[in-house]
């Protein structure tokens, strides 16, 4: 039987989101759609976990569970003395798309880490492949969410996939027109072979989160019933990677020039702001009773203050922000499923990131998702319902329940049958190396 719910769950699932970015722009009036979502919610600091690696940290979220019993620890293992690339098949336990299928409940699911091959859930399934594939220069790019036409096994059910490519297509020819919308000046500005770079580096990101989020958005102009739809924004993260220090040159010993800065100090600001417009597209289309989510797998800063920053350093010493060391990400939630505000903590403006709180933990996020959908807690989880941010008369109607675990013999076989290679290995190998993450 569908276990009950009061209205639809959105969950944006942004990597790198932190608040130290986003509370001056808050101040300026630059995030309309994430301030009323504030003042009329719960938001606080989310703690996270080491490592901070996206594979890892976002299959915690999605599962509850820490890496070595979710089983990816990394972006890559070691097999028989290769290197090869975690899979989904590699996911050793039920994910939140996969336990709220079984409960009968509609759940669409859009650019989540590991998911690929694409699974058979109720309802729509689009993997990200990480995957080139048709570039020359292995460094220009990882793909974080991008999908690729000939590649099977990136959409479920299979019926819709030309559909998705068909946005992948359209999305891709009007790329350039919205990054000029998106960036005031930088696509254009002159650029040094480093700048290029990074700008080069960005680009893929910023391509497949429009692709995600016009997926996202055909989905609720359909109209159709549905209980959780989650889609995963990783422009956040690589923007912070690539230009962090134009936007705070007086962090390193080799500041960028002031045309430079003039040129990129706003790209990660600038993106901020157009994911609040996104944002704001995703209310106006929801349905009026849709509780609305907002995580982020960990926070952002400096580093590499001391670099000089050229096209020949290792790709590792590229970076100027980064957040190996686990700084926390952005916890956000408003909507009929949500207390009115966190104790304490509602907005009021001018907003310091100084005075928030931690609302829980990424091991918190499964846990209260399926509270708010009223289906068991799996004792085998490793965090807890975040009861000061659920509504409370909805909790006192549907108490928390807990099963043993939500996994089965089914799932193991269905996950063995997936654990296979996703295209373009040797490539995606390059990549991971551009962002430092591998040596």
């Amino acid at each position: 039987m569908p276990a009950p719910a009061r209205g639809p769950l959105i969950l944006l699932a942004v990597d790198g989101m932190e608040w130290s970015v986003a509370t001056p722009l808050l101040n300026a009036g630059r995030l309309p759609n994430l301030a009323s979502l504030m003042a009329r919610g719960s938001f606080g600091y989310l703690e996270t976990m080491s490592p901070t690696y996206s594979p890892v940290v976002w299959t915690t979220i999605a599962t509850g569970k820490p890496p070595g019993e979710h089983g990816i620890k990394h972006f890559i293992y070691t097999e028989g003395g290769a290197t090869r690339y975690y899979s989904s098949g590699h996911r050793a336990t039920k994910a939140v798309w996969n336990i709220l299928s079984d409960y009968g409940l509609t759940v669409h699911v859009l650019g989540w880490w590991m998911t690929f091959p694409a699974e058979a859930i109720n309802g729509l399934m689009v993997a990200q492949t990480n995957t080139t594939g048709v570039l020359d220069d292995p460094k220009r790019a990882l793909w974080k969410g991008s999908l690729l036409r000939g590649v099977e096994g990136q959409v479920s059910p299979v019926a819709r996939q030309t559909e998705v490519m068909d946005i992948l297509d359209a999305a891709e020819a009007g790329f350039d027109s919205l990054a000029r919308s998106i960036f005031d000046g930088a696509i254009d500005a002159p650029k040094t072979p480093f700048t290029k770079l990074m700008w080069d580096q960005s680009r893929w990101a910023f391509r497949a989160d429009a692709v995600y989020t016009q997926v996202a958005e055909r989905l609720l102009e359909e109209r159709q019933p549905f209980d959780l739809l989650t889609f995963y924004l990783g422009g956040p993260d690589v923007a912070s990677h690539r230009f962090w220090r134009y936007a705070h040159p007086k962090d390193f010993f080799f500041p960028p020039s002031p045309e430079e800065v003039a040129a990129f100090g706003h790209v990660i600001d600038d993106y901020y702001v157009h994911l609040d417009r996104v944002l704001g597209d995703v209310l106006r289309l929801a349905p009026g009773n849709a509780t609305i989510m907002i995580v982020s797998d960990h926070g952002f800063h400096t580093v590499n203050p001391k670099q000089e920053f050229k096209v020949e350093d290792a790709p590792e010493n590229w970076n100027s922000g980064n957040h190996l060391d686990e700084p926390p990400g952005v916890f956000i939630a408003a909507g009929p499923m949500i207390r009115d505000a966190t104790p304490g903590d509602s907005l009021s403006l001018p907003f310091s990131a100084g005075v928030l709180g931690a609302v829980g933990s990424v091991y918190d996020v499964l846990p209260t998702l399926l509270a708010i959908k009223d289906v068991p807690v799996g004792r085998d989880m490793r965090g807890k319902v975040l009861t000061d941010v659920v509504d409370a008369a909805w909790l006192e109607r549907f108490p928390v329940r807990h099963v043993k675990t939500h996994d089965d013999q089914a799932f193991e076989t269905a996950r063995r049958a997936r654990i296979k290679e996703a295209a373009d290995q040797a490539e995606r190998l390059e990549q991971l190396k551009s962002l430092g993450y591998i040596q």
